[in-house]
This record gives C-alpha cells, structure tokens and sequence, in this order.
C-alpha cells in the first residue's frame, strides 16, 4: 500500500499507526492518514474479515483489512488501491533560508519560493538544491482529541508590541544559537518581532494569549469545527512535538474466534457454510429457512442437505444467542465467552480454534496445587479491530459509539481490522488456593501500596475499584513465562502476547486464567512449538524455571524493594532485567505488576503464590 509511492505495512494501520496519527516519511515528509470517508476499495469481498461477536460488539456491519497496493497482472480489479493521507503540519520551513509558509491540507511535496529578505539573504539564488519544505516539529494537542499546528504568527507577534499583517509579514525560522533547548528555536517576523518557543510549551503557555482549542479535525479536512465547537479549558491544550508518543494512542479491540460452528464438521461442509450463508440467512421467511434453496446450495459444493440445514441453523442459533446491544457490554463480560470454550476441549481442526484440554492430574505433583487445568490452543485467530484513538492520554473512557464517530463524517459501517493465527498455552488457575492466597494479610498490604498508585492513575477511570491481588498475580506471571518460553520455543518475546481472563477491581465472571499465544502479524499460522513445550514434561520445567529465575533480579535489592516504578509507578517489583516485556506483548502497558507476589520479597518469601517452588 502506498500514498504517492510511500510504502507502508498494512498491520501498521491498525498500530502504531492508523486514522488521525501523524507518520513520519523519509525525506522529511509528514503526512496524516485520513478519515475512512476517504478510504477507497474496487471490491470489499477480498477484504473482508468475519467475526460475528466482534462485529456485534463494535455495532458495524463489517471488518475490513485496509487496502494493499497490487500488481495489476495479481488483482486487475484492486491494482494500485492506496491510504489517503493529508499533509499535516501546515506550517512547513525552509532549511536553508528559514522561510515559513503556510501550505494546504493537499498539498504535494512544498518548496521554498526563494523571496528576498530585508537583510539581502535569499533561499539558494543558484538554484543548485530543490529546497523541500520541512515540517514544523510543533502542534497542540487537545485531549478530546483535537490537533492544531501550533499558532506560530500569533504567538510571535504576542505582547511584541508588533501587529501581524499576513499580506505583509514573512516569517522566519531559526535554531542553534548558544542554546540547545527550546529558547533555542527563533521566530522573526519582517515586522521586527522576534520571539523562541520556549514560553509556549509551558503550562498554561497559550491560554495567556487567549488561544482555544478549534476542533480541528485534519484527518476529516476540518480545519476549524464550527458545528461542534471544543469545550476543554485553554489549560488543557498542550504543545508537543509532532513525534511524540502522547500525540496519537490508538485503540483497538481484539477477539480470539470461538467456534459457533458444529466440532464434528468436515472442512467441505464448513466451507460451503461460509459461502452460502449469508445468502440463505438472508431468504427466511418469518424466521424458518428455506429449505429448497438449502438443497439446491448442498447439490452445488456436494454437501448432504440435512447436514447443511443443521449447520446453517446452528449457526444462526449461536449468532442469535449473542447480546442485542453489545456495544456496552464491558471487556471482562466479552471474554467470558472465551473463557467457557479454554477451560474444556472445544473446536477441531477443521475450524479457527481447536484447543484441547488437559486436566491437572497429566501434569507433576510439583504444579498441580496452583492450577486446574492446562490447555493446549493447536489452533487460534485472533481479529483486532482499529475502534478509535485518543491523544494526551491512552484509553479513553468515552464509549465505542464516541470514538467510532472520531474516524469518519458520514455514515462508514465498517472498520478496519486485521487477522491473524496461532497457537497457544491457557493456565485455568486454582481458584481455592489463589482466593486463599490473596486473603492472606502481608497479600492485601502489599496490594495496596501498588492500588494506592493505581488509583492516582488514569486508567483506574477504565475499571474502578481496589485493585485484586489475583489479577496482580495472573499478570506477573504471565510476564515471566513469556520471557522463559521465548528462550525456550524460539518465537521472539515481542511475538508473544498475554490475554489475561481476571477482572482488575471485582469478580462478576468468575474467571482465573490467562492465554500466551503467540499471533504474529506476519505469521500464517502455527509453528508448533509453543504448544509443544505445554506438553507434560516440558512445561513443568518451563513454569520452575521462571519462577527461580524470577527469585533474583540483577537490579536487586533495588528492584525488590521498590515501593513504585515504571509507567506511574504503577509497579512494585518489576524492571526491564525481571518482569517487563516488549510493549506488544503486554495488554496493560507494563503496568501492574510485582514480583513480590509470585515469589516472595527478602523480608517474606509467603507472601509469594509460587514460593513454595522456589525452596
């Protein structure tokens, strides 16, 4: 895929980056991707992804992957399909003269039109280099999601006692100096003004010039949001670099494909199912299918017609037993779904999923005290699907409605999403010994020193609560076996992920596991060797390992002791040497974790779930 021969990976449209982030090109170039509205396929049947429980919670009638760049001999109807992307920031200067202009949203590539200065400078006169334009580095960011170029003429022309005339006026920019900081970077005005930014990204910098958010929305071509004016306070805007990692969060919503279809079904007759279903759905007469066309269709992929009857209708029962307004339900409530179906032998080979479930009894007497059961995903799929994004602060609490209506202006029924497969390890915990645990006094005083943090953060708006110390648990754990099988298997630790199954603050769903799959954006399907190492015999080995490795961290007694570190301090006992993982690994952004609790800490080794191993 491409924006005028700028390539780019599709996955990438989901995260890092997707509608509304700023991506950085070669050449200094920087572009916006646009809103869907703008998003252009030949023919969506190739592109799209079936996910009905996902669909059904996301209230849209279609998942699509975003569109790829083809060979017109490959794909004669999807040849050369692109991302729309538009030129942000506006403001743009001269690496040579200095000179600031003001260019358009579509824009192509803008360079310096080499006008005199007063001082007789001009931009190049021999014409010997093509003087590109770059990008400013700075832009306001609102935390309702707004993005502005920073108000370069006004901010230079504040409290100068000069008037900005923009008929007249020719700005100019200029770094280095004596100073390597922000003074350092130099607006001047051909008026005389002459002002550094340095001011300007302070708090409050701009609401002292009395300059409010516009509701720009770039990524839509809204410059200024007349309709839908922006009501945060001018404190709240604030100055950043465009390349700054709080400029653009993306949120997504990720589902593993549970199977609604029959275990004993054959690959033919499933795929004369996902061909044909739509369509006879689609033809019921007050609710009953019809059962000629039923005949016809089996007579078509030469399929048995009573078998195509109960596997379209077991379909339709399965559909039809998922929530009506799914849109509000919470994430525990979604994968409680996918807890039933891990905790017991489920799906075959003939489908997405196929996971067979070991008792604990297959396993060493050394494990089976801390869990139930273990489970073997032979097969996965997982689909992530592009919801919305935030700026400022990741994961917003507005609702999948609000943050819908963020990437598009009119009435867009799809999103974008992307597949992938593999395979995986789930460990149901034993949820007596884990409650009892968690009871236990010096369990519940180290919690809440790391609650105390929590709370103080704002992701405890997401889930409010105390935090629960099993949760705590589920997810150090989970840390820790990832980075022992990524020496073990040879998948690489940032192509393993967690998906912990425990709520953070209650216990509605009554879920005690987690799933270490890895679902690699380039990978096809499985290697196997993750759910070979979850074979009796191996994995005793792998769990004993992380556990002892886990006793000793080269950063203690530092790392033991801390009473908080790592993003908001929302850890205790957990750096880059012991428990923290690639960011694609983790779902809450290494946070919450404490080695302590698995463990043990110097002062007590039973405060720790898995001490007992350690002796």
């Amino acid at each position: 895929m491409a924006y005028a021969k700028r390539p780019m990976r599709r996955t990438s449209l989901i995260s890092p980056w997707g509608v509304g982030a700023i991506v950085p090109f070669p050449n200094d170039e920087s572009l916006m991707i646009a809103g869907l509205d703008m998003w252009r396929y030949s023919t969506i049947d190739p592109f799209l992804i079936k996910d009905d429980r996902l669909q059904k919670r996301l209230g849209v009638k279609e998942l699509r992957w975003p569109p790829d760049f083809r060979e017109p001999k490959s794909d004669p109807e999807n040849c050369n399909l692109t991302i729309p992307a538009v030129r942000f920031p506006r403001w743009h200067y001269c690496p040579f003269c200095g000179g600031m202009h003001y260019v358009g949203l579509y824009t192509k590539q803008p360079v310096c039109d080499a006008y005199q200065w007063e001082n007789g400078r001009k931009c190049d006169p021999n014409n010997k280099y093509k003087k590109k334009l770059i990008p400013e580095r700075f832009v306001v960011v609102c935390p309702e999601g707004h993005i502005d170029d920073f108000p370069v003429a006004e901010w230079l022309h504040f409290e100068t006692g000069h008037e900005y005339d923009p008929n007249k006026c020719r700005i100019r920019r200029s770094t280095g100096g004596t100073s390597a900081s922000l003074t350092g970077v130099m607006y001047e005005c051909t008026c005389g003004a002459k002002k550094s930014i340095a001011g300007a990204v302070r708090p409050g910098g701009l609401a002292r010039m009395g300059y409010k958010c516009k509701g720009s929305k770039p990524w839509l071509g809204i410059i200024e949001d007349n309709q839908e004016p922006c009501t945060c306070e001018p404190n709240d805007l604030k100055v950043l670099q465009r390349g700054a990692t709080n400029v653009w969060f993306a949120d997504t919503t990720s589902s593993i494909s549970i199977p609604l279809d029959s275990d004993k079904a054959s690959r033919k007759l499933l795929a004369a199912v996902d061909d044909c279903f739509e369509y006879v759905a689609s033809h019921r007469v007050d609710g009953e299918l019809d059962r000629n066309l039923i005949d016809f269709q089996a007579h078509k992929y030469s399929v048995n017609p009573d078998e195509l009857y109960r596997a379209i209708k077991n379909r339709i029962d399965n559909k039809d037993q998922l929530p009506n307004d799914t849109e509000s339900i919470t994430e525990n409530q979604y994968r409680r779904s996918e807890y039933d179906v891990l905790v017991k032998t489920s799906g075959s080979d003939a489908l997405d999923f196929y996971c067979i479930n070991q008792p604990i009894e297959h396993y060493s007497q050394v494990i089976r005290k801390y869990f139930n059961s273990i489970s073997l995903v032979k097969k996965l799929r997982e689909t992530r699907a592009f919801v919305g994004f935030s700026r400022l602060e990741p994961n917003s609490s507005k609702t999948v409605l609000e943050k819908k209506k963020m990437l598009k202006l009119g009435r867009v029924d799809w999103l974008p999403a992307i597949e992938v497969y593999g395979e995986g390890i789930f460990f149901e915990f034993n949820k007596e010994t884990l409650t009892k645990w968690a009871a236990f006094p010096p369990v519940v005083s180290r919690i809440e020193k790391l609650n105390d943090a929590y709370q103080k953060s704002f992701f405890a708006k997401d889930e409010p609560g105390s935090l629960r110390p099993e949760f705590v648990l589920i997810h150090t754990f989970a840390h820790l076996i990832i980075n022992q099988l990524s020496y073990e298997c040879g998948y690489g630790s940032s192509s393993i992920r967690e998906r912990i199954y425990c709520e953070k603050c209650s216990d509605n769903y009554d879920m005690y596991g987690v799933l270490i799959y890895t679902a690699s954006g380039d990978s096809e399907g499985s290697l196997g060797g993750l759910v070979r190492q979850g074979e009796s015999g191996r994995l005793e080995d792998t769990i004993l390992a992380a556990i002892r490795n886990a006793e000793w961290c080269s950063s203690d007694p530092i790392c033991i002791q801390s009473t908080g570190q790592g993003p908001d301090s929302c850890n205790l006992a957990a750096c880059h040497n012991c428990a923290l993982l690639p960011e694609t690994c983790c779902e809450l952004g290494n946070r919450l974790l404490d080695r302590g609790c698995v463990v043990g800490i110097l002062e007590d080794k039973s405060i720790g779930f898995f001490s007992e191993i350690g002796e």
